[in-house]
């Protein structure tokens, strides 16, 4: 009950200030396993993986992330510029190409996760 105190809770529901704390406390740790478990099932579906492979133009890895979020129908938060910035960070390149693929998670909310393979 947002905006109540605990004992202006536990009055309310005829119990105990050390009951009203308790439940809350479960309460906090429930909706932190259930947000681990929603990053967990996120991080699990292969739909929302593209791995950019090896020998690939550095300048293109913007426009392959981009096009595999319009086909999943996910608008990403970041320009095609930030995009290459985090790609040249993450990447493993020799020059303008990459080295080894780069694996990219296209989350739900519209960010995205880079890592080497």
């Amino acid at each position: 009950m947002k905006g109540f105190t605990q004992e202006q809770v536990a009055e309310l529901l005829k119990t105990t200030r050390e009951n009203v704390a308790n439940l809350e406390s479960r309460a906090y740790v429930n909706i932190m396993r259930a947000r681990i478990t929603l990053k967990m099932l996120e991080d699990l579906n292969p739909r929302n993986e593209v791995v950019v492979p090896a020998e690939t133009p550095i300048t293109d890895v913007p426009r392959i992330i981009l096009d595999r979020a319009d086909m999943l129908g996910i608008k990403i938060v970041y320009g095609a510029e930030t995009i290459y910035h985090l790609a040249r960070k993450k990447a493993v390149k020799r020059g303008d190409h990459l080295t080894a693929p780069l694996r990219v998670r296209i989350l739900p909310s519209g960010k995205i996760k880079l890592a080497k393979t």
